[in-house]
């Protein structure tokens, strides 16, 4: 507060130092009075105590802007860390699903290449179904196939 105040007296004064037409002896005079405002016991002690309390709390606060720093510093690496995390999650997940889609592609292939090798068994099981009932249809009748009776037993039947 105390420091905006002075900037803007600063200010004004050189403005109207600048501003004004009153010439070198008005210069001066102003020079006088701000050198006698600036030279004043109060003004001085003024300063005084603003360095002391300076002196006094800059520790403080240079100790309250370290430990900010830090605490920013930890907040920023921990952040900086969970979006790696982030990442790294996000790229495993896209390498676990190719890998997924690969061997899911894989297994599609297989199980086709399966059903169509049990089609291919069951075809030949008819074939062979059909050629052993054309077998069978195209045996004489009286001719006994039983593995109970004796080979020399076997033959037509006699009525």
């Amino acid at each position: 507060m105390m420091k905006t105040r002075i900037a803007f007296i600063a200010g004004a004064g050189l403005g109207y130092v600048l501003g004004t037409r009153a010439g070198r002896s008005r210069y001066e005079e102003i020079k006088n009075q701000a050198s006698a405002v600036w030279n004043d016991p109060k003004v001085q002690d003024g300063l005084k105590t603003a360095q002391e309390t300076i002196a006094e709390k800059a520790p403080i606060v240079a100790e309250k802007a370290k430990e900010a720093a830090a605490t920013a510093a930890e907040a920023t690496k921990a952040k900086a860390e969970e979006v790696k995390e982030n990442r790294e999650e996000a790229k495993a997940e896209k390498v676990a699903e190719k890998e997924s889609a690969k061997i899911e592609k894989k297994v599609d292939k297989e199980i086709t290449e399966t059903e169509k090798e049990a089609d291919k068994i069951r075809k030949e099981n008819e074939k062979a179904k059909k050629k052993a009932e054309k077998i069978a249809d195209e045996a004489p009748e009286d001719v006994i196939s039983d593995p109970a009776t004796a080979i020399e037993d076997e033959g037509p039947i006699n009525n």
